[in-house]
């Protein structure tokens, strides 16, 4: 019989049906950190379930306005700040940024898994995503 950890952790993947092949994943003990390749932030996209997205970026300087999406400055306050509205160390997030070179949704991904969260994707995005709305909103 599997272990409802494992149960949980199986059922979380397969949500997924994508391969994992050229992720980038880092497991630190037991909270994890993915990297997303751009297909799989817009299979996010559509299809949202459970998942809070968190746009990095101010929300006058993203270059696209995908509904339903927190915005949340990277700084010194983040960590602060995104586990006082999201207390749930296993709710699923995507962070991401549409800056070209941005390398806060690494790091934010990073803090998040420090303090605890289990589920952290994060996508480094351009400008160029601005066609992933065509047809979402």
């Amino acid at each position: 019989m599997t272990q409802p950890r494992f149960r949980f952790l199986a059922q979380h993947f397969r949500m997924f049906e994508v391969s994992f092949k050229g992720i980038k994943l880092s497991m630190e003990g037991k909270n994890m950190k993915y990297e997303i390749p751009r297909e799989m932030f817009k299979q996010r996209l559509e299809d949202r379930l459970n998942f809070v997205f968190v746009d990095l970026l101010p929300a006058e300087r993203t270059p696209v306005k995908f509904e339903n999406v927190v915005h949340m400055n990277y700084s010194s306050q983040f960590k602060s700040e995104f586990t006082t509205q999201y207390p749930n160390k296993n709710q699923n997030v995507v962070l991401y940024s549409l800056q070209r070179e941005d390398e806060a949704p690494a790091k934010a991904a990073q803090d998040l898994a420090d303090v605890g969260y289990n589920f952290v994707y994060f996508y480094n995005g351009t400008p160029d995503d601005v066609v992933l709305d065509k047809g979402l909103n």
